[in-house]
């Protein structure tokens, strides 16, 4: 049984991500419609805006954007994260520091092309509130091939079952058979928590530790490496829900996995 716990405490969330469009509506509709928490954005032409403002609250969520569409740009010399922390911390008094970080990014061939990269990230990014070998907290999440996979869970029945090369080949298929996101429901979002979780058994994770994931996050980018390079295609599957548990505004039951 899966519960969503809707008057949880969760503190200052940052979200960092690589699309200019999807993600951002995506996680609105999540903390604003399905959830009701204050979401802040500023994108990587510095554009800002808030939502559903609350006074003297304690939980809010803020999503920015890397300066390009590509996991390397995480650890690009131009400091330009950096610069967006500071500004974050000085003109919005958001607590970078203290916040739980998530960052979340495509595996999507056209677009992250090393591999090697990315293993040494999802090691160093292992936790939402702890450094490890990085220079500041932050959990690293994936979707195969891109975070259209999450919109997919909410509708697909065993969606990991479904293999996609690209992104675009991904959005393609959404728009053939109607699948949209603007659907998304808290009925649709406890199906694709549990279609996740249904994935993570289905590539054979048995356990885990929302402390420490990077051993889970390895293991399940090198089951998709192998897929893909067996069929040039990757397991329809996205962790963006890791986020919801990891706040802990989503129970289940320890017998689902």
């Amino acid at each position: 049984m899966i519960k969503i716990n809707k008057d949880k405490n969760i503190g200052k969330v940052l979200l960092v991500v690589e699309g200019e469009s999807t993600e951002f509506y995506l996680l609105h509709k999540i903390f604003t419609r399905v959830f009701s928490y204050q979401y802040e954005k500023m994108d990587r032409m510095m554009k800002y805006r808030k939502y559903n403002e609350q006074d003297g609250i304690n939980s809010s969520i803020f999503v920015i954007n890397t300066r390009e569409s590509a996991i390397s740009t995480i650890i690009s010399q131009d400091e330009f994260l950096d610069e967006i922390f500071e500004k974050l911390i000085v003109e919005y008094k958001f607590p970078v520091d203290r916040a739980a970080i998530f960052y979340v990014f495509d595996r999507d061939v056209k677009s992250n092309t090393d591999p090697v990269l990315i293993r040494n990230l999802l090691r160093s990014l292992s936790s939402s509130r702890d450094s490890n070998d990085f220079d500041r907290q932050g959990l690293l999440l994936l979707s195969y091939p891109c975070v259209e996979s999450f919109v997919a869970s909410n509708f697909i029945e065993d969606a990991i079952q479904l293999s996609f090369e690209t992104g675009k080949e991904l959005k393609q298929y959404l728009h053939s058979v109607k699948i949209n996101q603007s659907r998304i429901t808290e009925g649709t979002l406890l199906k694709a928590i549990s279609e996740m979780m249904g994935a993570m058994q289905h590539l054979g994770v048995t356990e885990y530790s929302l402390d420490q994931f990077s051993d889970t996050n390895l293991f399940i980018f090198n089951q998709q490496e192998e897929h893909y390079l067996m069929n040039q295609k990757y397991k329809l599957m996205s962790l963006l829900c890791i986020i919801l548990l990891d706040l802990g505004l989503v129970d289940i039951e320890e017998d689902i996995i």
